[in-house]
Formats: C-alpha cells, sequence, structure tokens
C-alpha cells in the first residue's frame, strides 16, 4: 500500500492550485469530496455489531465516483451485480480510440463527444458482429469510458467486453476464432461512424473561431479519414467467471490510482507509469505538484454522465429476457446446466469482537462527534 494518496496531493498543494486556476462545478465537487474524504468535514458514522453489541466509530467516504478510496466498494457491488448476467461463452476485449488531433475538440465539448465515443463503438461492433462474413449475430456489449493514458494526459477511449457468440433467428451462435472480426475492419467503420455523427453535432459545439464555419470544420477533419484510427481487439483469456472480475477493474479505475504515487515533496509529485512505448517497462516520473492536479482535473466527467453502458443483447430494456434465454440455448450446445454463482462480502467492517458482518449503521453529518 502506498504511503501517499491523491488526498495527500490535494491537502497540501490544493489551496495554492485553486487559486491560480478555474474549476468547473464538476471539478470543484470532485475536488472538495476527494480533499475532505474520510475527515470529520463530512460526518461520521457509528456502526453497531448485531450479535455482540460491540460499536466503532469512522469519518464518512465522499462516494464521488473520481475518488480512488471510494472506488473498492463500488467496484465490488457492481461486480456482483453483472455477475447474474454472465454467459457461458468467450468473451472480447476491444478498444476504440481518436487521434490526437481531435483532443482539444473533444474535451471542450466532453457530453456530446462522449456519447459520440459511444455511439460509434457500440454501432460499429454491432454492425460488424452482425455481418454473415463475420459472427452473422447480435452480441452483448459492455463499454467503459477512460479518458486518460499512463502519464494523466488527456487521451479519451473505449473499453469494450463483447460476448464471443450472439443471437441469430433465437439460435445462439458461437464464435469459433481467435477473432471476432478483422480489427483494421472495425477501425474504418469506427472512424468513419465517428467523423460523420461529430460534423452532425457541428452546430452544437464550442469551437475555436477558425473551426465555426462548416466548411472550415470539414477541411480540418479531411486528413483524419486517410489516417489509421487505433483499435485493438484482444482475444479471449481466462475463464469465464474472471471476465466480469476483469471489466470490473477496468470499470472503476480513476485517472491514478494512490499505489502509482511515489513522493510528494518539494512542490512536485512523483508516479509511476507504464511506457508501452518501450516494451511496457515501469518507470518513475516527477512533475510540479500544479501540473499533476491539472492532469487529474482533465478527467472529471459531466455531471451525470454515465460511464459504463451495454448494448445489444446486454441493453438494459431486455437483458434479464435475452440472457436468460441465451443461457438456456448454450446449455443445449455446451453443457446440460449453466450456473455461476459469485458470494461476495461487502461489509466494510468486520467485528474485531466477534468476527460478524452483520451491522446497524448511525449516520451524523456534522463537523463534530457528540
Amino acid at each position: 500500500m502506498s504511503e501517499y494518496t491523491i488526498q495527500d496531493v490535494f491537502v497540501k498543494y490544493g489551496d495554492e492550485y485553486i487559486k491560480n486556476n478555474h474549476l468547473s462545478k464538476e471539478q470543484w465537487k470532485a475536488f472538495n469530496a476527494i480533499r475532505n474524504c474520510g475527515t470529520k468535514n463530512l460526518g461520521y458514522h457509528i456502526c453497531t455489531c448485531k450479535e455482540c453489541g460491540e460499536e466503532y466509530f469512522g469519518y464518512n467516504s465522499c462516494r464521488n465516483r473520481h475518488c480512488p478510496m471510494c472506488q473498492k466498494y463500488a467496484r465490488e457491488k457492481w461486480i456482483d451485480n453483472e455477475s447474474k448476467y454472465l454467459l457461458d461463452s468467450k468473451y472480447f476485449h476491444i478498444i476504440t480510440t481518436i487521434p490526437c488531433e481531435l483532443n482539444e475538440i473533444v474535451f471542450h465539448n466532453k457530453k456530446i463527444c462522449y456519447d459520440i465515443l459511444f455511439k460509434s463503438t457500440s454501432e460499429s461492433i454491432l454492425t460488424l458482429a452482425n455481418d454473415p462474413k463475420w459472427l452473422g449475430a447480435k452480441v452483448g456489449i459492455t463499454s467503459i469510458l477512460h479518458t486518460w493514458g499512463q502519464t494523466m494526459e488527456f487521451h479519451p477511449h473505449i473499453h469494450s467486453i463483447v460476448t464471443g457468440g450472439g443471437l441469430n433467428n433465437n439460435k445462439w451462435v458461437s464464435c469459433d476464432k481467435d477473432y471476432i472480426f478483422k480489427v483494421q475492419v472495425l477501425g474504418s467503420l469506427f472512424k468513419k461512424k465517428f467523423l460523420c455523427y461529430l460534423k452532425h453535432e457541428h452546430n452544437n459545439l464550442f469551437l475555436k473561431e477558425s473551426l465555426k464555419n462548416f466548411k472550415a470544420f470539414n477541411k480540418f477533419l479531411q486528413p483524419l479519414y486517410s489516417k489509421t484510427w487505433i483499435t485493438y481487439i484482444e482475444p479471449p483469456k481466462g475463464s469465464v467467471e474472471n471476465v466480469v472480475e476483469y471489466v470490473g477493474r477496468y470499470s472503476f479505475r480513476v485517472a491514478i490510482s494512490n499505489e502509482r504515487i511515489k513522493d510528494i515533496n518539494d512542490g512536485c509529485v512523483t508516479f509511476e507509469y507504464k511506457d508501452y512505448k518501450d516494451n511496457s517497462k515501469i518507470k518513475e516520473m516527477t512533475i510540479t505538484a500544479n501540473e499533476f492536479i491539472r492532469r487529474f482535473m482533465l478527467h472529471v466527467l459531466p455531471e451525470n454522465f454515465t460511464k459504463i453502458k451495454h448494448y445489444g443483447i446486454l441493453s438494459n430494456k431486455n437483458k434479464k429476457n435475452n440472457i436468460r434465454f441465451c443461457r438456456f440455448l448454450i446449455s443445449k450446445i455446451i453443457t446440460n446446466e449453466f450456473i455461476n454463482e459469485t458470494k461476495r462480502i461487502f461489509n466494510k467492517f468486520k467485528c474485531e469482537k466477534c468476527g460478524s458482518f452483520n451491522f446497524d449503521y448511525r449516520f451524523v453529518y456534522n463537523l463534530n462527534r457528540t
């Protein structure tokens, strides 16, 4: 466990940062939540063991989705729920990324562009998977938005976990290859869809003066059609039971974990990163605390924006019925019975006296314990 946390950086250097930088409403909310998480400023709670009556006192957590200290519990809860929808199937990991030339536009139009990123990714995967040339079936997709690279620079991309099989005319079609479709084909279709939707939103985008004219905007985008957009398809690996754990790790990451922070002295922050350009070697980077906070704040999501979305047979509208039907079909092909049970304990506290996880909670939202 790291000696330093993001909260330490915010507490030690946050006041200086906010004096010299403007924060949006969402950034203010995340900044204050992380800085006050687990302190008296958010009040306290008393946990009473239902078995032996032992009482425990603790300060409240912020529960902000950008706070690394609050993500473990949220992740476990999400994993437990999503385990109910696992199929006895292969799963592919697909990454779709936009070129850096679009970063400025995306940053100033986050909600619109993130929606386009989700839409163009999901439509591309569903279209290709449904093509008889490839799988010829409707697959299930869980997509997760990430906006950062290893050094916390702005790098929007989507991680999608895709079922290696799908429905076609009430039959389960299973993928018997280590790829669901060619990655080059995905990249080309994704590129066309993203740029098409971006052009369609031109009048709703906040743009610099030189791009407000549609012809100038179109001219700016034109070279991106001939550029190769980076997409990646990772073949299935591991057991089906590990898939939801794998997705959960991606789903509840923040721009940087506390474990990667190595030092916060002398007005600077040193952290670890993986250098993919140098055989994924682990290296250290030192930047000013001001720059560290700036980079972290780049990744605060728009208010009420959903960063995990489901499509195809996993779309929320018919998810339960689709999964029930798919399991019935798969059981006829693969096994006589498919049962997946995931038992997890969500309680943050275990009674030191009797070992029980069964607690009553009383929350007090004031600055002082009474």
